[in-house]
């Protein structure tokens, strides 16, 4: 009888080996093509900033002043500073600001101390009496008689002002446009330089979009005066800047 070697033939366990590893060497090989052939095209793009601004003279004061009166009594400094308060209040009436636009922003009492020379010791000598107004002009032709006739009433505490736009939002939406138009005109320059042209926008990210900050200015220690206080009010400036990315096409 004749015996068959070993390895003179593969056992069938052996057989299904091997064809396994061969798949999985194939799957190995081709995993990679596959995946590559897969992905997307890559998406050409251009993202430029452009910027925008627009201009308007301020339609709108707010003054910040009132009254301030010294007594030897708490009640006396309160009455006296009530009665003045009363006169710069209907000197604002007077000259045509509403109701509406005085508003009290600040009440305040309080003692006035000395130190007595050798003892150093604190004494209460008094009380001053103090209250804030904040009064909206809104006819800035007005402003410098409103000023006047505040510190003619008895108004010995005008602080400053603040000169801003009641409504900026015409003005936001130009300053928008300025940049939108600015960022197109730099990404179509070198969309053409590099021989494309713009095709869709994928994104839009606004920078900015807040109001200019008030102008601010410190009033001088006034007196009644015959001449008018001149105010300059000049322009205030809204910029915004814009991020925008176009899809660049042949």
């Amino acid at each position: 009888m004749t015996r068959t070697r070993p390895n003179q033939l593969p056992s069938k366990r052996q057989a299904l080996h091997a064809i396994a590893l061969s798949l999985a060497g194939l799957a190995a090989l081709s995993g990679p093509v596959l995946a590559q052939a897969a992905q997307p095209p890559v998406q050409r793009s251009i993202t430029l900033q452009g910027e925008g601004q627009a201009s308007a003279a301020p339609d709108l004061a707010v003054i910040s002043g009132g009254t301030q009166v010294q007594a030897r009594t708490a009640r006396e400094a309160m009455d006296g500073n009530s009665r003045a308060m009363r006169q710069v209040q209907q000197a604002l009436k007077e000259v045509g600001i509403a109701e509406r636009d005085v508003t009290t922003s600040a009440l305040s009492l309080r003692p006035d101390i000395e130190y007595q020379q050798n003892t150093r010791r604190p004494r209460v000598v008094g009380y001053t009496a103090g209250h804030q107004l904040q009064v909206r002009v809104r006819d800035l032709g007005k402003l410098g008689d409103v000023l006047d006739r505040m510190v003619a009433a008895g108004a010995n505490q005008v602080d400053g002002l603040q000169l801003t736009v009641d409504d900026w939002s015409k003005k936001v939406d130009e300053a928008r446009t300025a940049a939108i138009e600015d960022a197109r005109r730099k990404a179509e320059i070198l969309a053409r330089a590099a021989g494309a042209r713009l095709g869709k926008v994928l994104t839009i990210e606004e920078q900015g979009g807040s109001p200019p900050v008030p102008v601010m200015r410190r009033a001088a220690p006034m007196a009644a005066s015959a001449e008018p206080v001149p105010v300059a009010t000049g322009d205030q400036t809204f910029r915004i800047g814009v991020n925008v990315t176009w899809e660049l096409v042949d």
